[in-house]
C-alpha cells in the first residue's frame, strides 16, 4: 500500500514539474513574439533600386579614367568624413564625390552603430550627393550628440545589369546630431 502511494505522489510531482515547464515554454514563446523588441537591420538589395538619386548632382571637370581590366570594374570615391545631421528637417548633409571615372553605379547608405538610418536611390558615375532624408523612424533614434561608430557604407552595382557587385566600400565617417 505505501509503495502504491509513493509511486502515486513521484507521478504527481513530475506531472507539476511538466505543467510548470510547459507553461514556462509557453510564456517564453509569448514574449518572444508579442512583447520582444526585434533588431531591424536593413538588407542588402541584390539589385540597385530602379529609382535614380533625386539629389545627386553632376560633378564638374571630372575627366580622368581608371584602368580596369575587362570584365572587371573600379570605384573612384571622395567624401568629407563627417556628416550633419538637423532631426528637425529628418536631412544627413555631408559631401560625397562619384567620380566619371567610376565604372559602378553606387547606393550610398550612412551607418550609425551598424544600423543604416539613411540611404540614396542609384548614384551614376560624375554626380555627387550632399543631403540625404532619413529613413522613416530613424530620426526617432538618434540624440543630439556626435557619433564615432558611423560609416557610409558604398553598395556597388552594374550600371548594365543593376546586379550587385562582389566588393563593398566602408568608410568611416563621424556624425553629429543637432535639432
Amino acid at each position: 500500500m505505501e509503495n502504491n502511494e509513493n509511486k502515486a505522489k513521484k507521478q504527481r510531482i513530475i506531472i507539476a514539474a511538466l505543467i510548470l515547464g510547459m507553461m514556462f515554454c509557453i510564456g517564453i514563446t509569448i514574449w518572444a513574439v508579442f512583447f520582444r523588441k526585434s533588431e531591424t537591420k536593413s538588407l542588402v538589395p541584390d539589385y540597385a533600386p530602379q529609382q535614380t538619386e533625386q539629389n545627386a548632382e553632376p560633378l564638374e571637370g571630372n575627366s580622368r579614367s581608371l584602368d580596369v581590366p575587362e570584365g572587371g570594374g573600379g570605384i573612384s570615391l571622395e567624401y568629407e568624413n563627417t556628416v550633419n545631421i538637423k532631426l528637425s528637417d529628418k536631412t544627413a548633409y555631408f559631401s560625397y564625390k562619384h567620380p566619371s571615372s567610376s565604372t559602378q553605379d553606387i547606393v550610398l547608405c550612412i551607418e550609425v552603430n551598424g544600423e543604416i538610418i539613411a540611404r540614396s536611390g542609384t548614384i551614376k558615375p560624375g554626380n555627387q550627393l550632399k543631403t540625404l532624408p532619413l529613413l522613416e523612424g530613424e530620426a526617432d533614434k538618434l540624440s543630439e550628440g556626435t557619433y564615432t561608430d558611423a560609416n557610409f557604407r558604398v553598395l556597388s552595382y552594374d550600371p548594365q545589369s543593376g546586379e550587385k557587385a562582389m566588393v563593398d566600400t566602408v568608410a568611416k565617417i563621424t556624425v553629429t546630431v543637432e535639432k
